[in-house]
């Protein structure tokens, strides 16, 4: 899932994220739904948060190109590689790169 601005925003449901469906083996993207954001929560140039509106065009653009969705998703495989098992991965996007911020077990499926 990805919207534009902090994810608390998405946490917080005061927003609906795209989303993106990614097949494994062979890496592919089976699924985006794009969702309109007209606002985003972004850092404050004064310190803290604060509410952004989002214009169009982009608030009805999709948050990550095709190439930036597998990207991520090669990430996030290495990742649950690495631990054995499904991974919860929060991440970030600043500047065309990629940060991974906490990766936790998925324990629902």
């Amino acid at each position: 899932e990805a919207c534009f601005g902090l994810g608390e925003a998405v946490v917080s449901g005061q927003i609906t994220p795209d989303s993106y469906v990614v097949e494994k083996n062979p890496r592919s993207i089976l699924d985006v739904n794009v969702e309109k954001q007209t606002r985003g929560l972004f850092r404050a140039i004064t310190g803290g948060n604060e509410w952004q509106e989002i214009k169009e065009p982009k608030a009805s653009s999709q948050v990550l190109t095709k190439v930036q969705i597998l990207e991520l998703a090669d990430f996030v495989l290495k990742i649950e590689k690495h631990y054995g098992k499904p991974q919860d991965i929060e991440w970030a996007l600043s500047e065309n790169k990629f940060f991974i911020l906490q990766g936790r077990p998925i324990t629902t499926l």
